[in-house]
């Protein structure tokens, strides 16, 4: 059993290594979590000293109310897309403390108890799970649960969170799906399209710190010259998969925000909300379509 003086010198180690002091807490508690032994967080530690990121170390992520599998390729959730499954629960009427911008999404129209969800671009699954997950536990039915990726890695790392983490693992599909092809086709209706899709440009590309660069895939962070290449093609398959009156609930950069909701004006898209995420920074953009 590890002593609290001794947790101190493994954050003080990490603290040296550049990680500040709130993180070094969070992610000591992870490592410990993880080893087995004295000799494997040793390995750990100086894995994690030398850049790569925790949870590529650990395997995990706590994310929401769940502890989700990372693996390498694909993109650890952070805790400001946790703002995307606030949103997701104000739609549905299930936020206990809908302040802010929360308190201005309007609620999901009735579908006899049953909600459907679709996440694009899901890497780990960590959004539509999570969304899913609260809602059962609510006592609200979830009819269909789609995770979509184009990544072999997220499409693995997803299904085995729908295996371990999912309440009800048999309401899930993980699909293979470009969201950029305008020929995409996913069937049925959803009554929400949740999506953290690429988003960073190609300037910011080359300036990210190097525990991102290094590590994490680009597949799942350029996002076009402007970092907006994948809002319009997620908004135009989102009108075809939505029921009506159905909801958009897509993360952004903090400096995004006008042109998402020009995407989404001009995509047909209303009751425009950006909620923002604990950093007080634009975060989540949520829009309604209604065919005709």
């Amino acid at each position: 059993m590890m002593s609290g003086k001794d947790t101190e010198i493994l954050i003080k180690r990490l603290q040296t290594a550049g990680i500040d002091e709130g993180d070094a807490r969070f992610e000591v508690r992870d490592l410990l979590e993880a080893a087995s032994s004295e000799e494997e967080l040793e390995s750990f530690m100086r894995r994690r000293e030398s850049g790569e990121p925790c949870s590529y170390i650990t395997g995990f992520r706590y994310f929401y109310k769940d502890r989700f599998h990372v693996i390498p390729g694909v993109l650890i959730p952070r805790n400001d897309t946790e703002t995307a499954v606030e949103t997701a629960l104000a739609y549905a009427g299930q936020c206990d403390f809908p302040v802010g911008e929360l308190s201005l999404i309007p609620h999901m129209e009735s579908q006899g108890n049953e909600v459907s969800v679709i996440d694009l671009c899901c890497g780990s699954g960590c959004i539509g799970i999570s969304v899913a997950n609260e809602l059962l536990r609510r006592g609200i039915n979830i009819s269909r649960l789609v995770l979509a990726d184009i990544s072999p890695e997220a499409l693995r790392c997803a299904s085995q969170n729908v295996s371990d983490v999912l309440i009800r693992p048999d309401i899930a599909e993980v699909v293979r799906l470009d969201v950029l092809d305008d020929r995409a086709q996913i069937g049925g209706l959803f009554d929400m399209v949740l999506t953290n899709p690429p988003y960073i440009n190609d300037e910011d590309m080359e300036n990210l710190p190097g525990d991102v660069s290094g590590y994490e895939p680009s597949l799942a962070l350029r996002g076009g010259k402007d970092g907006l290449m994948f809002y319009p093609a997620i908004a135009n398959l989102s009108k075809r998969i939505l029921r009506d009156g159905g909801a958009l609930i897509a993360e952004h950069g903090y400096d995004q925000r006008k042109d998402i909701e020009t995407v989404f004006a001009a995509s047909g898209f209303g009751d425009i909300v950006c909620v923002k995420d604990p950093g007080g920074n634009d975060r989540v953009s949520f829009g309604r379509y209604y065919a005709g």
